[in-house]
């Protein structure tokens, strides 16, 4: 790729370079030319690979940096080429790319010395989310559908981990860094290349994000680097506004709350409604109250929630030290029961007798 957009007194990238992904790896080569002001200029130098949704006008960076190169400056002529680690931008978008050629004065701020903006888009292969994509948020469970999540690569490309995280941010996220706060997560897996889930429906634990804001629905792959988002959705907050809009519906929920107790009396009445010899008929009613007292015992029977539990809850358990308990927070969420004994200081003993204690 031959390019040569400016030509700065300090210096400037020359007409052959280009760079070439592989992975979430990159590879840059770069002709430099420096001039002997250059050296004293600037205490740091580096080529920058940018994408943007946008492209680059008036010659200034935008988007998301993709990769840095560090360049030890040297007068005149200098040829570059190397391979650096690279974080491919998240989403589906067609995307301009550009090579910075970046330096840091005394003040410690940045300077672009160069640019070079390349014509061809960069549209990066990766796990992604297709079709509708929708969250609803009600009684601590977040529940998550989603059309499809395909594996676009080749077929020999297996996925690392794949992860959806549901996180409140500020603004509509656009790829790249982000600060929020996070709602919900669980683990898919690894997924083969030219595979797809489809028809998925997710219910999981998840905090009540504190608005305004935005809800993004983030999918991430382990990696190298760790987990890397590969694609997003930003959606609207819809479960919280329709609450708002029924505050009818939201008070006989209430008046329910507070009249369970009265279960003997609520069972007759819909006896009575069912069948006009329900009153002659006691017993069968204190059996159905028994019997629909059970199914609401039964999540205290299965234990403590591992992966929404707070740190004094899982303290409680018996069998649990501070140090588990932190590792075992650290290492959330758990797609299974036995995936606790990768934990490190949980073993198969241990494990045998949380069974009873911890539940998924």
């Amino acid at each position: 790729m031959t390019q040569d957009i400016s030509g700065n007194a300090l210096a400037n990238i020359g007409e052959t370079h280009g760079y070439c992904f592989d992975g979430d790896s990159v590879l840059i080569n770069a002709e430099l030319i420096f001039s002997d002001a250059a050296l004293s200029a600037a205490s740091q130098w580096a080529l920058q690979l940018w994408s943007s949704v946008s492209g680059f006008p008036d010659q200034q960076l935008a988007g998301v940096k993709v990769a840095e190169l560090a360049v030890y400056p040297a007068a005149g002529y200098q040829s570059l080429t190397a391979t650096v680690a690279a974080m491919p931008p998240a989403g589906t978008d067609e995307l301009d790319m550009a090579l910075a050629l970046v330096c840091w004065g005394d003040n410690g701020l940045p300077m672009v010395v160069d640019l070079a903006v390349y014509p061809v888009a960069e549209c990066f292969v990766q796990p992604k989310l297709s079709g509708n994509v929708t969250c609803a948020l009600a009684d601590g469970m977040a529940t998550l559908t989603v059309d499809a999540i395909e594996n676009p690569r080749a077929e020999d490309n297996l996925s690392g981990t794949l992860a959806l995280e549901l996180w409140a941010l500020d603004e509509p996220y656009a790829g790249g860094s982000w600060q929020g706060v996070p709602v919900a997560s669980m683990i898919l897996g690894v997924l083969g290349g030219g595979n797809a889930l489809t028809d998925c429906n997710f219910v999981v634990p998840a905090a009540a994000p504190e608005g305004p804001g935005v809800l993004t629905l983030m999918l991430r792959e382990w990696g190298p680097a760790g987990y890397v988002t590969r694609d997003y959705c930003n959606l609207s907050l819809e479960a919280p506004a329709k609450t708002k809009a029924k505050p009818k519906a939201a008070a006989k929920k209430a008046v329910a709350k507070e009249e369970a107790p009265k279960e003997k009396v609520v069972k007759e009445k819909a006896a009575k409604e069912k069948a006009p010899k329900a009153k002659a008929e006691p017993k069968p009613v204190a059996k159905e109250s028994k019997a629909a007292a059970k199914p609401a015992k039964a999540p205290v029977a299965k234990g403590v929630a591992v992966n929404a539990a707070s740190e004094a809850e899982l303290l409680a358990v018996k069998g649990l030290s501070a140090t588990l308990v932190k590792a075992i927070i650290a290492g959330r969420p758990y797609a299974s029961f036995d995936d606790l004994g990768k934990v490190k200081g949980v073993g198969p003993k241990l494990l045998a007798k949380l069974r009873d204690e911890l539940a998924i």
